[in-house]
């Protein structure tokens, strides 16, 4: 079972400069491994070798980044003693490419640095439980947000939408409207 919230966490603590890398480990029926990882398109494979020194009736593997568990899995069938290699593959499935970089680059150690950017005047960023969101603040109300998030200065991710129209008559002297990724 994946867990979204810790992931959420990890791209949150990604955007604001909190953390640039993760160790990618996993636990095998409690035996500890080291993964090598990879990212691509929002896939992220992980590879490690394990021993078992008997068989063993199920597996039971739990996948960390950092100190935070983001996954475990079961295996109800029974393994025999030997050397195997465990691929782990998780694929986030984000059409703004500002999550799955996040989480991707800093898992690889590939991750240097970290800028945003929006059309507000200003904005700032919340974490709840397995939400991120952007409060963008306007001076004037806009007719598109947009967000742009540039990773090592080359890799982007960016989310942009039309706002609708306001009522004839109506106007305030600020606007904030959030933008939320789960």
């Amino acid at each position: 079972m994946v867990y979204l919230d810790k992931l959420m966490f990890i791209a949150y603590s990604v955007l604001i400069g909190a953390i640039e890398s993760y160790n990618a480990t996993a636990m095998v029926n409690g035996q500890p491994i080291g993964l090598t990882p990879s990212y691509s398109s929002g896939t992220i494979t992980l590879t490690g070798s394990f021993s078992l020194p008997s068989q063993a009736n199920s597996l039971q593997i739990l996948v960390y980044f950092g100190n935070y568990e983001v996954d475990s899995i079961q295996i109800s069938q029974s393994v025999p003693a030997g050397s195997y290699t465990i691929v782990y593959v998780l694929t986030i499935q984000d059409s703004t490419n500002i999550i799955n970089n996040a989480i991707g680059l800093s898992i690889t150690s590939r991750l240097g640095n970290v800028s945003i950017s929006t059309n507000a005047n200003r904005y700032y960023m919340t974490f709840t439980g397995f939400m991120i969101t952007f409060y963008l603040i306007y001076q004037s109300y806009p007719s598109s947000v947009s967000i742009t998030v540039t990773f090592n200065s080359s890799t982007t991710g960016s989310y942009s939408a039309s706002v609708p129209s306001l009522p004839s008559g109506y106007n305030e002297l600020g606007w904030v409207i959030p933008v939320t990724f789960y």
